[in-house]
């Protein structure tokens, strides 16, 4: 067992081994030295295993009309393979897509898993786009392009969002089963169960994933089985404390994203671990339930974004019993979405050292949909933030300058084959050597000293040019902001595209004072020069609209600046520069 599960020590760590190459034209090629470790076929030969090892250990809870629900590794496999043979009573065969619109639940699991057995793709779908008020479009743009075979909406009270013309059921579990209960099938459930896995083969498609159309409409990414078992065998491969004991999470990240739906389930399922899903689905409202769940299983990791750690960090200096149930004997917290402030990076290891030995490691990691999700990782327990690590085993990560940054390309086993029936789009992110370029860009920590990895270097198409055709390096500039901040800011937002100088609009935390000004002033004093210096700054006063924020929670830059047009027209205003400039 890990120091980190019981003592609050350090978790073990794979030593990072990294070798560099220096390529013609400026591009730098980093590739992990470590071979993956040996992996079944499938994330469901996980499933199979803990049901027959840890038969009544729980795999997930939920809360259901007051009181959490128990799914132990037994009935969680046995209620997917009883579904799986309901599937196939209804016609779906291998290369049917299974879409399965809702939020985190036991039934959506067993539906997604029981898909995936029968070699149909899972298409997991956000609830949301079937709630009062959605938009219809949207959602039938979606189901238009998944084309789904069957489509399940486990909450009946969402099917009159549904388009004009598309019927949901709510299960697909025949009548009468309950989680691992007998029914009157007739064929035995492990047996039926071996015989789909033996079928499975690496390369089948089984699961499509949307991007989030934040830079045009969706786009599905297909995943394959290697793609989901290489990426979480290299994770746990330079994360060895995942199987010193089984992991417990408390968690709600969507599972029609990769982070939750990928990177926390099949850890979950590769450790024997338990989930239990906090029904708060990340609704700043609702904080309080994902307190209590914190407070009732201590998890042994956390991950969540940025913004809701900066939530958070109020209850952590207010109550210890919290404090030592987030952090006393977490292995790790994971971050990922964007850079965590260095505030709020630094605030969360001192409070640990309140209620263990050592701080707490606080990783990070960098990829996306298209590459598993995870391409580099931290993988030490002292990293500062912004590092995103160096490549996981089997994935070669390349630095190829692009408009003035270094553009992160990837190759490796977990990155996709495909969009989903969009060969024209497939082909514009992949370069000459096959290595899919995802517009996000990176540093070396240490020139020389590769295993130190990658920081991140924000987004190039959020990156502008001012009037006088000098680029602005967005990420760095917002990192400084939010540094200078401290907790009270949870994001900002750098203006100035074509115009003389830049501006920035904060949107603060609920119930924080914070003088934006002498922020500004904070960061000016560190800096100099047009494509650094932030000359006037104003405060958001309303909650963004939702289309204005990634899966994250975080604003999306070109997008708000043109929805906020009027706002930041103002701050060039004469009246609204600092009063007192840097010199």
């Amino acid at each position: 067992m890990s120091s980190g599960s019981t003592t609050g020590g350090v978790p073990p760590f794979s030593e990072p081994d990294i070798v560099i190459d220096r390529l013609p034209g400026g591009v730098i090629e980093l590739r992990s030295r470590r071979r993956l470790s040996d992996a079944p076929v499938t994330t469901l030969h996980w499933l199979r295993r803990w049901a027959r090892e840890t038969p009544q250990a729980a795999l997930l809870t939920e809360v259901e009309a007051g009181e959490r629900r128990v799914l132990d590794y037994a009935s969680a496999w046995s209620a997917s393979v009883r579904a799986a043979a309901a599937l196939t009573e209804r016609g779906i065969r291998p290369g049917d897509r299974v879409a399965v619109i809702a939020t985190n639940s036991i039934e959506s699991f067993i539906c997604g898993h029981a898909a995936m057995l029968v070699g149909a793709l899972w298409a997991p779908i956000a609830a949301q786009y079937l709630r009062p008020g959605a938009d219809r479009d949207r959602i039938a743009g979606v189901l238009d392009l998944v084309d789904p075979a069957l489509i399940v909406v486990p909450d009946a009270l969402l099917h009159a969002g549904l388009p004009d013309g598309r019927v949901a059921v709510t299960s697909i579990r025949p009548a009468g089963a309950q989680d691992g209960a007998s029914t009157d099938d007739p064929d035995d459930p492990h047996a039926l169960g071996d015989r789909l896995l033996d079928a499975a083969r690496d390369d089948d498609p089984v699961k499509l994933l949307l991007t989030s159309g934040s830079t045009g409409t969706p786009k599905a990414v297909v995943y394959t089985h290697r793609m989901l078992v290489s990426n979480m065998r290299a994770t746990v491969d330079v994360w060895p404390f995942v199987t010193d004991h089984p992991p417990v999470l408390v968690d709600w990240l969507p599972w029609n994203h990769a982070f939750g739906g990928n990177a926390n389930i099949d850890m979950v399922l590769l450790g024997g671990g338990t989930l239990h899903i906090d029904d708060a689905h990340g609704r700043p409202a609702e904080l309080g339930r994902t307190i209590a769940a914190i407070k009732e299983f201590p998890p042994t990791f956390h991950a969540a974004v940025p913004a809701t750690f900066q939530a958070l960090l109020p209850v952590l200096e207010a109550e210890p019993e919290f404090r030592r149930a987030l952090l006393g004997r977490a292995d790790a917290l994971f971050s990922a979405g964007a850079a965590m402030p260095t505030g709020t990076f630094h605030r969360l290891r001192e409070l640990s050292l309140t209620v263990r030995e050592n701080p707490v490691p606080v990783l990070t990691g960098w990829g996306s949909t298209e590459v598993g999700p995870a391409a580099t990782t931290v993988h030490t327990a002292d990293s500062e933030p912004g590092q995103v690590g160096p490549p996981l085993p089997g994935v070669t990560v390349r630095l190829v300058p692009v408009a003035g940054k270094l553009e992160l390309r990837v190759k490796g086993p977990s990155v996709m084959p495909t969009y989903w029936r969009e060969p024209e789009r497939t082909a514009a992110v992949f370069d000459a050597d096959g290595f899919y370029c995802s517009g996000d860009a990176g540093v070396l920590v240490d020139e020389d000293d590769p295993g130190r990895g990658i920081r991140f270097d924000g987004r190039i198409a959020d990156d502008f040019k001012l009037a006088n055709g000098s680029w602005v390096n967005v990420d760095r500039l917002r990192s400084s902001l939010l540094a200078a901040g401290g907790t009270g800011v949870r994001d900002v937002v750098v203006a100035g595209p074509d115009r003389s100088h830049l501006v920035a609009v904060f949107w603060l935390a609920d119930g924080a004072a914070v003088d934006v000004d002498a922020v500004v002033r904070a960061h000016n004093a560190t800096t100099s020069g047009q494509t650094n210096l932030i000359r006037a700054a104003a405060i958001l006063t309303a909650e963004p609209a939702a289309e204005l924020l990634s899966p994250k929670g975080l604003l999306k830059p070109a997008l708000f600046r043109s929805a906020s047009a009027d706002l930041i027209d103002a701050l060039y205003h004469p009246d609204s520069v600092l009063a007192k400039e840097p010199s």
